[in-house]
């Protein structure tokens, strides 16, 4: 339930604001979702694409990015974006990447996964993405895994979360 309020009002902020808004977005977010599937899990994270630009001193469109700035942008949010599981940090294997939207609403969408389950285990997570260059930046990070149903928020003061997995 919470998980889906969760859904729910981060879609209905992102479209609310950005209508006010003719040449930026007025909410800074990323959002990211944890989930298994076949043995594996799963990390879908989205953020928009001006603010991962700005990050990286990229300029243009998405569709004009040189395999080698898909490749800094792949890294940024993998140096940013941290995962431990009991207390051993994990590689993130690249699935999946693409933009999706247009204009200011355009976001990066990035799938990671890692080759085992959760269950029963201690996920933590080191959030900062977009903190070196957004001051109100909330990363959202919902972890629905069997039972365990949690919704992880990081900001420029807390940059670090865990939840244990039933």
């Amino acid at each position: 339930m919470v998980y889906r309020k969760l859904f729910f009002y981060s879609v209905f902020f992102f479209f609310y604001f950005s209508s006010f808004v003719s040449s930026s977005h007025a909410v800074y977010v990323s959002v990211c979702n944890v989930y298994q599937k076949n043995e594996r899990s799963f990390f879908s994270m989205r953020a928009f694409k001006d603010d991962i630009f700005d990050a990286l001193g990229f300029v243009g469109y998405s569709s004009e990015l040189t395999e080698k700035q898909k490749t800094d942008i792949i890294n940024y949010i993998k140096q940013n974006f941290i995962v431990s599981v009991d207390g051993r940090k994990k590689s993130l294997v690249l699935d999946r990447f693409v933009f999706e939207g247009s204009d200011y609403t355009e976001t990066a969408n990035v799938v990671f996964t890692i080759e085992e389950t959760l269950e029963e285990r201690n996920l933590s997570i080191k959030n900062t993405l977009l903190f070196d260059v957004l001051e109100d930046q909330t990363n959202i990070v919902g972890v629905k895994v069997n039972n365990t149903k949690k919704t992880l928020t990081f900001n420029k003061n807390k940059k670090e979360s865990w939840v244990q997995i039933n």
